[in-house]
């Protein structure tokens, strides 16, 4: 399962963000990124953490808040939208 590096949903093939030209980037969601740009360049990673929480928490209603914040606030940064570009460029 391929998960987006920007907000850590599973995404599918047909929603796959979009490069300039068009094709399919499989690093982020189309809700995340297209046209080879962010759809909200200004989010923080606090702001995108306490986004999917609510999502999380409205998916499973019988989730507490404290265990979904515990999982996205693990989570959302360790996707490379957010971790610090000189930790992503030394993975390779």
């Amino acid at each position: 399962m391929v998960f987006c590096n920007s907000c850590g949903k599973p995404i599918s093939e047909d929603e796959y963000g979009t490069e300039a030209d068009g094709s399919k980037t499989w690093e982020f969601c189309i809700d995340c990124y297209q046209n080879s740009e962010f759809t909200e360049p200004d989010i923080t990673c606090e702001e995108m953490v306490t986004r999917q929480t609510l999502m999380m928490m409205e998916k499973n209603p019988r989730l507490a808040e404290q265990q979904a914040t515990g999982i996205t606030a693990f989570f959302i940064p360790s996707l490379s939208r957010w971790r610090p570009k000189e930790d992503f460029e030394n993975e390779f």
